[in-house]
């Protein structure tokens, strides 16, 4: 159990950088339920009214994400941005989140997708990326 906190943890760390993204793009453009690529939506949202919300009971192994306002979930975490700081295109961002154990820091680094998906930085420069897609209700739809 403690370990699939840690993970939901490292995930919401990694993914909350988005909520802050300054002159990178449009006010509110990183909101929404977003799902690492090649995963299927319908396997770990669902509709409520108008927006998404994480299938029940939630996969804490899904790198799967939601962003509404200053706030970041994931299946397991929490997550506001503190401070935000540009790094090129990437943005490298300072987080608190919380899970049902505890309470911690963090930083994540993103940057944007020529199709409007997101990148998952391991470091600020260089490293390794991993690309996220943005969910729909329409896209539960699709197989």
């Amino acid at each position: 159990m403690i370990a699939m906190a840690a993970r939901s943890l490292f995930l919401a760390f990694a993914f909350a950088g988005l909520i802050a993204q300054g002159a990178w793009a449009r006010a509110g453009s990183f909101q929404g339920a977003w799902l690492e690529e090649g995963q299927v939506c319908a396997n770990v949202f669902v509709a409520a009214g108008k927006t998404l919300v994480f299938r029940r009971p939630a996969n804490a192994f899904a790198a799967a994400f939601i962003i509404r306002g200053q706030r970041l979930s994931t299946p397991l975490a929490t997550c506001r941005v503190s401070r935000t700081s540009p790094h090129g295109e990437r943005r490298v961002l300072d987080l608190s989140c919380t899970t049902s154990i505890a309470t911690n820091t963090a930083r994540a680094v993103f940057g944007p997708a020529e199709d409007g998906g997101l990148h998952r930085y391991s470091a600020a420069e260089g490293g390794t990326a991993t690309k996220y897609r943005l969910c729909t209700p329409e896209a539960l739809k699709m197989p």
